[in-house]
């Protein structure tokens, strides 16, 4: 189209390959952060599964003190899965030194998910009257 200049209106070549550069990076950190927001979104759902496996052991472990006086002695370890993320687990059950009837329940959980590794810490008291 030629204006009245005598001058074509419109847009060059230049113009064009630049705006689509400058869209192209735009759309690349736009790529970037909802990649980065998937990886934080499983390692978030890794952590809750690590914590909620803890839960369980850590209520399994009071269960089986209080019916078995005996478990104090004991410390437990096991395995399970969970899709594709494998758990290991250890429990340990120690005497409070301050206080008689409390037992620190120290919970260690590691996982894997292919190459991810992680480990998680827990610990809480157990209170178990003597006698």
């Amino acid at each position: 189209m030629i204006s009245e200049t005598g001058r074509n209106k419109g847009f060059t070549l230049i113009e064009i390959m630049i705006s689509i550069a400058i869209l192209s990076l735009g759309l690349i950190l736009i790529l970037q952060g909802l990649t980065q927001c998937l990886n934080i979104l499983r390692i978030s759902q890794n952590n809750l599964e690590t914590s909620l496996l803890a839960e369980e052991k850590m209520a399994e472990m009071e269960i089986a003190v209080k019916q078995d006086k005996e478990m104090f002695s004991k410390d437990t370890s096991g395995e399970s899965q969970s899709g594709n993320i494998e758990f290991n687990w250890h429990i340990r059950l120690s005497p409070d030194m301050e206080y008689e009837d409390f037992y620190e329940v120290l919970t260690t959980v590691n996982w894997t998910e292919g190459r991810r590794k992680g480990s998680s810490i827990f610990s809480t008291y157990l209170m178990i009257p003597h006698g």
